[in-house]
């Protein structure tokens, strides 16, 4: 069995500090649960700049990285939700195209062997997203957490239009099997 690559383990320490993040969360520690959040948030680009450096871009690597994404947003918001900060329905709203784009990514990669890589559109998404959150986590005065929330709920609604843009690709993909998007992590 092949070593794990530098980025796949800087990945699953992004993994690990999860349950940090949302345990300082609710128990009130916002200033050290924004710090970690924050070193979470930090070790996605770190992660994606070591494979490519060093090339060690992996199948698991393509899988774990939004996986892990997605483990640490969703947890921090249900967090942010326990905390009073969030209500409810805008999580649900954030969860499902966060579900939609995960099942439709083990989709596509189980039937014509593709893996979508990020476009600037999720990728823009998902830079609101972690600002809005990352304020909602810092103990801010509340003009700030007002924006933030407005800024979570764009970006919510945001979310939508690239999964839908996702969700076209992968469907052209699924169609043409030969597409410019098999096999590379890069936008078709």
């Amino acid at each position: 069995m092949a070593a794990m690559s530098l980025a796949n383990r800087i990945t699953l320490g992004r993994a690990a500090l999860i349950p940090v993040a949302v345990v300082l969360l609710l128990t009130g520690n916002r200033i050290a649960a924004a710090v970690v959040f924050l070193l979470a948030s930090a070790g996605d680009v770190l992660d994606g700049l070591v494979a490519r450096a060093r090339h060690e871009v992996t199948t698991l690597g393509k899988a774990l990285d939004p996986a892990v994404d997605k483990a640490l947003y969703l947890s921090t918001v249900c967090a942010l939700a326990a905390v009073g900060e969030l209500a409810i329905p805008l999580v649900v709203l954030f969860a499902v195209p966060q579900f939609a784009i995960g099942i439709g990514a083990w989709i596509l990669h189980a039937r014509v062997h593709v893996v979508q890589g990020a476009r600037w559109f999720g990728k823009a998404t998902a830079v609101l997203t972690f600002l809005s959150v990352l304020t909602l986590i810092a103990p801010v005065p509340d003009v700030a957490a007002r924006g933030a929330r407005i800024a979570f709920a764009v970006s919510v609604g945001l979310s939508y239009v690239a999964t839908l843009n996702y969700g076209i690709t992968a469907l052209k993909a699924m169609r043409s099997p030969r597409s410019p998007a098999e096999g590379s992590p890069r936008e078709p």
